[in-house]
């Protein structure tokens, strides 16, 4: 806790089981410092009102957003990040149109 901003923690994308917890003093902050960095993976958030919850849905710029609880990514739904935390989504239908290519063909019937 009270991890300082300048702190290699605070400013670069960690992967490992890392929890960091620094107090806030509003809503508006803790977006506010969500969204500071170019990274955008995951985000967890523990909210009392449902506004909160839904503002911190809507505002905070990450891939996957788990509210009230440490989610897990499953099979059938999309995770991949946003911003400087990975190009596209894998799992879910997302993840598989990855892999398509679009192609539009028309044709007359032959005379």
């Amino acid at each position: 806790t009270h991890v300082p901003l300048g702190a290699r923690i605070m400013n670069d994308e960690p992967f490992g089981p890392v929890a960091v917890i620094n107090p806030v003093s509003s809503l508006d902050e803790a977006i506010k410092e969500a969204n500071r960095l170019p990274y955008g993976l995951s985000a967890y958030a523990f909210a009392k009102s449902l506004e909160a919850a839904d503002r911190i849905a809507n505002e905070v710029e990450a891939g996957t957003i788990s509210l009230n609880h440490f989610g897990l990514a499953m099979p059938e739904t999309p995770f991949g990040g946003i911003k400087d935390s990975g190009w596209g989504s894998e799992g879910g239908i997302e993840g598989l149109q990855a892999y398509l290519q679009d192609k539009f063909v028309t044709r007359r019937r032959a005379a």
